[in-house]
């Protein structure tokens, strides 16, 4: 399914008064520089920038985290699933919606029940304090890199020792995904468990380099 700007709606959760903010994207869109989407309280909002290279980087206010987390995905990448979701990489919890508002609401639902079951204030607090000093896995982080990976290739972002393109095998794991050229051996190792650092710089990137194998 293919999704229509005027068919894409957003949601997050609100980290001050708890409440979920759903946003029509369609009447913003897609297209200014700047958007801002703000909680009905006044206390939280989401940013979501246009790049020149058809981009959008979007700050995402986080209920477990004292600081938004940052995302950079294609337009297209974005409307091309009835959903697309944003998890934070320390509480393995959905935190962005993105899709049909049908399959949007649904999620949060879902995510909402989910978080009642397994969370309480104390938890929550917990989480909070703890800033990232734990990590959990989360399968959504290892299927946006592959996504964007995906994206970085048709769009011939990923470079490698090759002169043209390469041809990119693409092997994801518990922890990490790692891409290597066929051709020339270059490859580059992807975090996704551990330290959410390897992933974020990789998903704000507009360009990826493959290192030699030499320096592997």
């Amino acid at each position: 399914m293919i999704l229509q700007p005027k068919d894409t709606t957003l949601a997050y959760r609100c980290p001050e008064c708890g409440s979920t903010v759903f946003s029509v994207v369609g009447a913003l869109a897609l297209s200014g520089d700047i958007i801002k989407l703000k909680c009905q309280c006044g206390r939280s909002e989401l940013v979501l920038e246009s790049t020149p290279d058809e981009k959008l980087r979007l700050t995402v206010p986080c209920i477990f985290c004292p600081s938004p987390h940052r995302y950079q995905v294609s337009r297209k990448l974005l409307t091309s699933r009835e959903l697309f979701t944003f998890p934070c990489a320390y509480a393995n919890i959905d935190i962005l919606f993105v899709g049909s508002k049908g399959a949007v609401m649904k999620a949060v639902e879902m995510s909402d029940r989910e978080l009642s079951e397994i969370i309480d204030d104390t938890e929550l607090a917990h989480i909070q304090e703890a800033n990232g000093d734990a990590f959990y896995g989360d399968e959504h982080i290892r299927d946006l890199i592959i996504f964007v990976l995906g994206d970085l290739a048709e769009e011939h972002h990923i470079h490698c020792g090759c002169d043209g393109d390469g041809d990119y095998l693409v092997e994801p794991t518990r922890e990490s995904v790692r891409i290597t050229c066929k051709k020339c051996g270059y490859a580059k190792e992807i975090s996704c468990a551990g330290s959410t650092l390897d992933a974020q710089a990789f998903l704000d990137c507009n360009d990826l380099y493959l290192d030699p194998p030499t320096a592997q």
